[in-house]
């Protein structure tokens, strides 16, 4: 078993044991006029470095497709943010991105996966009353990969060839959690950002967190920063929220609120 096709496994595993009580959502990013700050962070680019190919695994990749990606040397280390949109005609539910890096020789340096951040919550149509959190036809979805051996050099790096796990489930679209009112908050170690999130589901809550990514005009994800709480929220409650740093402030952002349905 090759070592990305044994992190798609493990990751699947662990997909299925939090399937019933994670629920991320995504919330559609607010449109600026303001520019990047150096470098390629402001630009029209959609793949950095420029010179990067990236490819779906050959044999079958499903409906969803990386239509922007970011890899770069970050403060802690290697870091990868994707962006992707479902092309196909159903929801792609509990979807992860695994990722394999490789040199210019084609020789493989790394392989990483993590789960995929959603637009909408679904209900499974057995009757079950479950809750799943699917990327619908049409949503742009986001990724972060962060956990990278520390001596990959960026530079020679030339080829990241990635795929999707998904269940194709049969669901019907509910009203989920969504978040309001964000703002990038400048500050010495970088941009934060504030804003609120309410639970518009019928259940309470709890411990619900928020994942920001900042984008350039053209919706690639340059960096991420993250807020969690502790506070359980009952439907129609609300918790407002403050990110940590990201040190790669963009024109735009893009705001992923997840948390898990509270026991009683």
């Amino acid at each position: 078993m090759s070592q990305l096709s044994f992190l798609m496994f493990m990751l699947a595993k662990r997909l299925l044991l939090l399937a019933a009580v994670l629920l991320p959502l995504a919330c559609s990013s607010e449109a600026s006029d303001g520019g990047g700050a150096g470098g390629d962070i402001g630009d029209d680019a959609l793949i950095v470095p420029e010179d990067l190919t990236v490819t779906a695994l050959p044999g079958g990749n499903g409906v969803l497709n990386v239509i922007a990606l970011t890899l770069r040397k970050g403060p802690a280390g290697t870091e990868l943010y994707a962006a992707l949109r479902n092309d196909g005609d159903r929801p792609a539910c509990h979807a992860a991105l695994a990722v394999e890096l490789y040199d210019r020789t084609q020789q493989s340096v790394a392989a990483g996966i993590n789960g995929l951040l959603t637009q909408h919550f679904y209900r499974l149509a057995d009757g079950s009353g479950a809750i799943a959190a699917c990327v619908g036809p049409g949503d742009v979805t986001m990724a972060a990969l962060t956990d990278w051996p520390s001596d990959i050099v960026i530079e020679d790096v030339g080829h990241v060839v990635y795929r999707c796990p998904y269940f194709a489930l049969d669901v019907v679209p509910i009203d989920g959690l969504t978040i309001s009112e964000v703002k990038a908050v400048p500050g010495g170690a970088g941009t934060a950002y504030t804003g609120t999130l309410l639970n518009g589901l019928d259940v309470a809550v709890s411990d619900p967190s928020v994942t920001v990514f900042s984008v350039n005009r053209v919706g690639r994800p340059l960096g991420m920063a993250s807020a969690s709480g502790t506070v359980q929220l009952p439907p129609g409650g609300s918790w407002a929220f403050e990110t940590g740093a990201v040190d790669a402030p963009g024109p735009d952002h893009a705001a992923y609120p997840a948390a898990a349905i509270a026991t009683q």
